[in-house]
C-alpha cells in the first residue's frame, strides 16, 4: 500500500511537467550539391512488372524493390554518382580499434510518415524480425557472421551498438538496411501475420514509411502511385524539406516494346532502361521528343542461364524436386561446360543488341572494374567443344534422329524458362534453344509472367532452366545471398542446410575469409577465387551484358543517372520538374 502511495504522489509530480517537455528538434540532413528546385508535379517511370507486396523485408525481386526503395530509407545510404556510403537515418557512426563494436547515431527528431517518432527501438525491430526464422527474407545472409548473428543493443532513443562475433568488412554496406516501424508491424510478428502484411490489397492509410514517398494508390496490372511524405528528413540548402515533386508514378506494361511506345508517345517522362535494339530510334526522336539520351555503359548486373540442381524432395507432392534422370545430366560438370560453349554470344550482342553488349563469364560484371577477375575461364561459342563434352559423358545420338540419348535411352531434353515481359530475353532464349538442338538436345523455351517465375525460383522450385539476370552491385557482399550455400538466392540449389559439394563448401570458406578481412587488398583475392570458381563449375552460365541506356525528359532537373541500380530514381527526393 505503501508503494502505490509512494507512486501516485510521483506521477502528480511529473505529469504536468511533461506538459510542458519541449519536443526533441528535428535533426536534418542537409544536401549540399544540388540545384535548389520548386515543389509540385509528378514523374512517370513504365515498368513491367507489378509488385509482389510492399513489404519491403521480404522483397526479393526489382518488381517490387524498385518501388519499395522509394518509400524506406536505410541506416545509412548510397550514392551512386560518387560511389561511397552516406548518412542515412543515422547521422554518424564509429568502430572500436579491433572492429568488433560499431556505435550508430541517429538523427533526433525525425519521424515516420504517421508523426511517429524513428528511434533506436525500430532499429532493434528490424533485427529481430529478419533474425526470425519464420520471416524469409535475403537480408539476413548479409547479416550475420561464421553463421551467428549481431548483437544489436539499444543505448539510448536515438544511439545502438552493433556488436559483431568477428570483423566483417562490409559492415556499413549491410547497414543500409531499410528500417521499419515497430509501432506498426510489431503486434503482426506476435500475431504471425507479419509475411502477408503490407500486400497489394493493402490499405494505403496503413503504410508507414521514412522514405521520401509513401503509398498512395495501386490499381493491379495498370499502376503504383507514391505520393510525398511530409516528414521525410531531408532538406535542400535553403532549408525546403524534400522531396520536391509531390507524386512519383510507377507505369505498369506489359513488355519492353510497350516501354518505348509509352515514352515515345509521352505517356512516361522515363524511358528506363532501354539497349542496342532501340538506341537508334531512340536517338532519333532526341530533339523532337524533347528528351535526352544518356549512355551509362555495361550494366552492374549479370544475365545468366543455370540449370535446378536441387536433388531435395517436393513436401506436397513426395515426388523429387528435379526428376532424376534430368538432375544426373544436369548435376555433371561437363554437361553445364557444354551449355557454356553452345551460347552464341556474338550472335546475340550482334542480333539483339545491335553490337552494344559485350560478353560476360563471371558472377561480377566489367563494369564493377574494382572486383572484377578477367582471368575467369571463358567458354567462347566452339559447338564442336560442346558436342565433344557430351560425348565424353555418354550423350550421344544413339538412333540417328538428331537428339542424344543417355546409357538408358532417354532423350536428353530439357524445358527453360523466363520471364515474358522482357523480350530481350524473348529473343535470347530462342537464340539459345536453337543453339542447342543443334548440339543434339530438345530443348523447349517457355515465358512466364515474372511474378509466377520468382514464385517458382524462390518456393516451388518447379523448373528444370531459367534464363534471367541478377541486378549486381558495387559490393560484393551484397550478392552473399547468391554465392552462400545457405542463401536464398543461391538459385541452382537455394537455402542448403550443408554444402552439396566441396566447391560450395570452399565459396562459403572464401566468403568468410572475405568478410573477415577489413583490408580492401586483402579481400581481393578471396573474392577472385570465388569468381574463379563459379566459372569453372558453370552453376551459372553467364552470357552478355548489354550497354544501358535510359532517356529522361528534359523538364526534370538534378537527374543523376548511373548504371548502378535504380539508375534515375536513386535520388528521387532531389529531382524537381521545371516550368
Amino acid at each position: 500500500m505503501k508503494y502505490a502511495v509512494t507512486r501516485c504522489i510521483i506521477t502528480a509530480i511529473i505529469a504536468p511537467l511533461l506538459l510542458f517537455a519541449k519536443p526533441v528538434t528535428e535533426e536534418r540532413h542537409v544536401i549540399e550539391d544540388i540545384e535548389i528546385g520548386k515543389y509540385g508535379g509528378q514523374i512517370i517511370v513504365a515498368t513491367i512488372s507489378d509488385p509482389k507486396s510492399f513489404n519491403i523485408i521480404l522483397a526479393n525481386e526489382t518488381s517490387t524493390t524498385d518501388i519499395v526503395n522509394r518509400m524506406f530509407a536505410g541506416i545509412v545510404e548510397y550514392d551512386n554518382e560518387k560511389q561511397e556510403i552516406i548518412p542515412g537515418l543515422a547521422k554518424s557512426w564509429e568502430h572500436s580499434d579491433d572492429y568488433l563494436t560499431w556505435t550508430f547515431h541517429l538523427r533526433k527528431g525525425i519521424r515516420w510518415s504517421d508523426s511517429h517518432p524513428i528511434t533506436t527501438d525500430d532499429i532493434l525491430f528490424t533485427f529481430d524480425v529478419i533474425y526470425d526464422p519464420k520471416i524469409p527474407n535475403a537480408a539476413k545472409d548479409s547479416l550475420q557472421v561464421d553463421g551467428k548473428r549481431f548483437r544489436v543493443e539499444k543505448v539510448d532513443d536515438y544511439t545502438f551498438k552493433v556488436h559483431l562475433p568477428n570483423t566483417y568488412a562490409p559492415l556499413l554496406w549491410a547497414m543500409q538496411l531499410p528500417v521499419i516501424p515497430k509501432h506498426i508491424l510489431e503486434p503482426r510478428v506476435k500475431d504471425e501475420t507479419f509475411n502477408q502484411y503490407w500486400n497489394t490489397s493493402v490499405d494505403p492509410k496503413n503504410m508507414v514509411v521514412s522514405g521520401p514517398f509513401t503509398l498512395e494508390k495501386y490499381v493491379s496490372g495498370e499502376k503504383t502511385m507514391l505520393k510525398r511524405n511530409p516528414h521525410y528528413w531531408r532538406f535542400d540548402t535553403k532549408g525546403n524539406r524534400l522531396p520536391y515533386l509531390d507524386r512519383v508514378i510507377f507505369l505498369n506494361v506489359p513488355d519492353l516494346n510497350a516501354m518505348f511506345l509509352r515514352f515515345q508517345a509521352g505517356e512516361c517522362d522515363v524511358y528506363d532502361p532501354f539497349y542496342g535494339d532501340k538506341y537508334r530510334m531512340v536517338k532519333d526522336s532526341e530533339q523532337k521528343g524533347n528528351y535526352t539520351v544518356y549512355e551509362l555503359g555495361p550494366a552492374f548486373g549479370t544475365a545468366h542461364f543455370w540449370f535446378n540442381l536441387n536433388p531435395e524432395i517436393n513436401k506436397e507432392t513426395g515426388k523429387p524436386i528435379v526428376n532424376p534422370t534430368k538432375l544426373k545430366w544436369f548435376q555433371n560438370v561437363k554437361f553445364r561446360k557444354a551449355i557454356a560453349y553452345a551460347i552464341n554470344r556474338p550472335g546475340i550482342i550482334r542480333t539483339v543488341y545491335f553490337g552494344r553488349a559485350i560478353p560476360i563469364w563471371s558472377p561480377v560484371s566489367p563494369a564493377n572494374k574494382h572486383w572484377y577477375n578477367s582471368s575467369v575461364i571463358r567458354y567462347p561459342y566452339d559447338l564442336d567443344k560442346a558436342r565433344k563434352l557430351l560425348d565424353e559423358i555418354g550423350l550421344v545420338d544413339r538412333d540417328n534422329d538428331g537428339i542424344r540419348e543417355d546409357a538408358e535411352g532417354n532423350d536428353v531434353g530439357f524445358r527453360f524458362i523466363s520471364n515474358r515481359e522482357n523480350n530481350i530475353r524473348e529473343k535470347i532464349g530462342n537464340i539459345l534453344s536453337h543453339d542447342f538442338k543443334k548440339i543434339g538436345l530438345k530443348a523447349i523455351f517457355k515465358l512466364e509472367d515474372f511474378n509466377t517465375l520468382v514464385t517458382k525460383l524462390q518456393d516451388s522450385y518447379d523448373y528444370e532452366a531459367c534464363l534471367l539476370g541478377l541486378t549486381g552491385s558495387p559490393e560484393p557482399s551484397s550478392g552473399m545471398n547468391v554465392y552462400l550455400s545457405s542463401g536464398r538466392t543461391h538459385h541452382w540449389y537455394p537455402s542448403q542446410e550443408r554444402p552439396a559439394t566441396e566447391w560450395e563448401a570452399r565459396i562459403d570458406e572464401l566468403i568468410n575469409m572475405y568478410l573477415h578481412e577489413p583490408e580492401v587488398k586483402e579481400r581481393k583475392p578471396h573474392f577472385d577465387e570465388i569468381q574463379s570458381i563459379m566459372s569453372d563449375k558453370v552453376p551459372m552460365i553467364y552470357t552478355v551484358n548489354a550497354i544501358v541506356y535510359v532517356a529522361i525528359r528534359n523538364n526534370f532537373a538534378n537527374m543523376k543517372p548511373t548504371a548502378i541500380r535504380h539508375r534515375t530514381l536513386w535520388n528521387v527526393e532531389e529531382i524537381y520538374k521545371k516550368d
